[in-house]
């Protein structure tokens, strides 16, 4: 299976509420659920989309499954390396709001950091991080609430020209391989990724990623 990821956005103050040791615990409990749950029986095919807790206690979070993916981050990796071959036939200036767009989740250091000798260097203006805090599982996407309107904004600049990408994509993206073989998956996990950030950012809440 390799590499998963739950992703979770949380009220950033209930949790900051909450002393260190337990907002770790309410984490990772929201994420996977109880420890009295074992592992083996962890679910890898949970119900795509939105998951909405039920109980008014867990009024704080919520979780998003991304379509077609049974929680792995293989997507989200393959959907960066199209993107990084995408790029450089798309106009500058959408090229720019997809770089730091996707930048958090989809188009990693593994990517900017290594971009031809010809091309500037890319810093992204939001960059995933922990902070202070030192949760029980390893994080793999930590934004607060700022961040994340931050990155809605450059969604904003997005997604109108999103469709437009379609042409150059079926043109010079020839046979690729992987998760995201088609622009239609390539497409969808960037506009699922706009609804996790836009959701959260009309809340004011964070997003986090932990690995599974």
């Amino acid at each position: 299976m390799g590499v998963c990821m739950e992703v979770l956005i949380v009220d950033w103050d209930f949790l900051r509420s909450r002393p260190a040791g337990e907002r770790d615990e309410l984490v990772d409990v929201a994420a996977f659920g109880p420890d009295d749950v074992d592992l083996d029986d962890y679910d890898f095919d949970r119900r795509e989309g939105w998951t909405w807790p039920d109980s008014p206690e867990d009024h704080w979070w919520a979780r998003y499954e991304f379509r077609s993916t049974m929680t792995s981050y293989k997507a989200h990796f393959w959907a960066g390396e199209r993107w990084d071959e995408l790029r450089a036939f798309v106009d500058p200036t959408p090229r720019a709001a997809m770089d730091q767009f996707c930048a958090p989740l989809i188009w990693g250091e593994h990517n900017y950091g290594l971009l031809p000798a010809d091309q500037p260097p890319f810093t992204p203006v939001v960059e995933s991080h922990a902070g202070d805090w030192d949760p029980q599982t390893e994080v793999m996407l930590w934004l607060e609430p700022h961040e994340v309107a931050t990155l809605l904004s450059f969604w904003a600049e997005v997604e109108p020209h999103l469709a437009s990408l379609r042409g150059p994509f079926e043109r010079h993206l020839v046979e690729p391989i992987g998760w995201i073989q088609d622009f239609a998956s390539f497409s969808q996990l960037v506009s699922e990724w706009g609804d996790v950030v836009g959701r959260a950012a009309a809340r004011g809440w964070a997003v986090i990623g932990l690995k599974c």
